[in-house]
């Protein structure tokens, strides 16, 4: 956390009006979140449209997911030595440009197999502009809130994150693919762009000073920045296990997701577009209530116990169509699903929050989306070739299984004190605003 001093020679405005600051930074999150909503039920969707071929379709998901293998590192090392708040506001014109491309190549009536390569790329550069606003905006949290309140800023911004991508994203998404995919590319684009001008909003500077970003006092030409992040998570026990564990629970949910809607709407369920994003509108209920109660439950029942209730709901999520074409039992599974991972998301980033210097934050928060999010294209990939082998209710169990495994490294770590952290810890920054 910067001292006083420290953000006065910064030129950021810190804790003062922290309120009226998170206010706009939650707006501009809000779009972008709502334009990812409706991307994530485009890209298959429109995939679907192009292609009857399993594998291609589940390609359009690996060829979203594939940058977060690759790119978090560097974009970690961006949003430690530059400003956090202008690289936002570069990277979703970037995103509205990109989007802008793909609706060019639906409105001249391009050829198929032209719009699926386009589709690909623009995913490519949809996931790497998606980093960057995610690692950033988490770097931005501490800079415009106090310590004692990360939680309830992240279970806003977890909340909404959930709301308007899965809960009314995904369905306008579909809705909006089922009149016309330009309509939903076109929204998209739309919604980055005002997430750009709400970001404008947030006066100010939001670069580390100088000190705080060098990763343990070395000078960064004497060591690989880009690795600073991992070498950081690595000695941290604890974050370095959760992080582990959510590169396997990444590439299960990846591989589920990849194939979900090839099992709905082409397979047994016999979904419309509208219907699947309406199933996976309970996937963002339940994120919604899980951010919602995540601070209160770390008072109560502590971190611990809230892992473990992820793991256990996301084995039932993924599980459940391996079992059942019932939409109501997938969709209640999806749900419990939901409200896990909305658990998970406050608690963890809020522990690494707590756990890392301000100035590290991004490079940290690159490692762990690095390491974390890299399975999701593995899980996209191979799921693409199983579901093309034998169909997708096998990738379903396979997933489920994996998951169920990471319960083994979880229950090592649930007595590290680490994971002890009061939920309303006092700031010294709180008396400062």
């Amino acid at each position: 956390m910067l001292t006083s001093a420290e953000q006065h020679r910064s030129g950021r405005p810190g804790h003062r009006g922290g309120g009226r600051v998170f206010a706009r930074l939650w707006a501009a999150t809000a779009a972008a979140n709502l334009g990812d909503g409706l991307v994530l039920a485009l890209i298959p969707l429109l995939a679907v449209q192009l292609t009857a071929s399993s594998g291609l379709v589940a390609g359009a998901k690996l060829a979203h997911t594939l940058p977060w293998a690759v790119a978090p590192l560097a974009v970690g090392l961006l949003v430690d030595s530059m400003d956090r708040r202008q690289l936002v506001i570069f990277f979703d014109l970037f995103r509205a440009a990109a989007l802008a491309i793909l609706l060019a190549a639906l409105l001249l009536h391009a050829t198929a197999l032209f719009v699926l390569y386009a589709l690909y790329l623009v995913a490519c550069c949809l996931a790497v502009g998606e980093a960057v606003a995610d690692i950033a905006t988490t770097a931005l949290v501490p800079s415009v809130v106090p310590r004692h309140r990360l939680e309830w800023a992240n279970s806003w911004i977890r909340g909404t994150e959930s709301v308007l991508n899965e809960f009314v994203g995904l369905p306008l998404g579909g809705l909006l693919v089922a009149v016309g995919p330009a309509w939903a590319v076109g929204g998209a684009g739309g919604l980055y762009a005002v997430a750009a001008c709400a970001m404008l909003m947030l006066h100010g500077k939001y670069r580390p000073v100088a000190q705080d970003a060098s990763p343990d006092g070395l000078d960064g030409r004497k060591r690989h920045l880009l690795t600073a992040g991992l070498r950081i998570l690595w000695r941290n026990r604890p974050l370095r296990t959760l992080t582990l564990m959510s590169t396997v629970m990444a590439g299960c949910w990846s591989a589920w997701l990849a194939v979900l809607v090839v099992y709905t709407v082409q397979g047994p369920v016999g979904l419309s577009p509208v219907g699947y994003g309406l199933l996976l509108t309970t996937l963002g209920a339940g994120a919604v209530l899980g951010a919602a109660l995540a601070p209160r439950l770390a008072r109560t029942l502590g971190v611990r116990w809230i892992l473990v209730t992820d793991v256990v709901a996301g084995v039932v999520m993924l599980g459940a169509p391996a079992v059942s074409a019932d939409v109501v039992v997938i969709a209640f599974a999806t749900f419990l699903g939901g409200v896990g991972s909305g658990l998970w998301n406050v608690e963890v980033i809020s522990l690494r929050q707590r756990l890392t210097p301000q100035g590290q934050l991004g490079r940290i928060s690159g490692a762990i989306r690095c390491l974390g999010w890299g399975g999701m294209p593995l899980g996209a990939a191979l799921a693409a070739g199983l579901a093309e082998l034998t169909g997708p209710r096998p990738v379903f169990a396979l997933a489920a299984v994996l998951t169920a495994l990471t319960l083994i490294p979880l229950l090592r770590i649930l007595n590290t004190p680490a994971l002890d952290a009061p939920a309303q810890e006092p700031s010294p920054a709180a008396g400062k605003r």
